[in-house]
């Protein structure tokens, strides 16, 4: 069964998992992430994504998972101003736009 954790990332080695074009870029120490659980050879691991980086489809089946945002993994360990991105994302269906990074926005044609 799939889970989900929330963090702060603990070095800058994990690379994003979210949407092109961000995949691949590092996500910086510090920096708020969400987790899914993989299987890698009969181990659970985590892929990490920017919290930015959680699209809608993502938002749902956590929420589909979990009866509450403060239910994820991690949640009780984020500061008060993240645990508010979180709860918002969770009754909006969505991650607030000014929470993608960069790295995910579209360069301008």
């Amino acid at each position: 069964m799939p889970g989900y954790r929330l963090e702060y990332a603990s070095t800058s080695r994990a690379k994003c998992k979210g949407p092109k074009p961000c995949g691949g870029t590092i996500i910086p120490k510090g920096g708020l992430r969400l987790g899914s659980t993989v299987d890698f050879n009969g181990k659970q691991s985590f892929a990490w994504r920017h919290w930015g980086c959680a699209t809608a489809k993502v938002i749902a089946n956590i929420k589909g998972q979990f009866p509450d945002a403060s239910d994820v993994d991690g949640f009780e360990d984020l500061n008060e101003e993240d645990q508010a991105k979180i709860i918002k994302a969770w009754e909006d269906g969505h991650v607030a736009d000014e929470d993608i990074p960069e790295s995910a926005r579209k360069a301008d044609a």
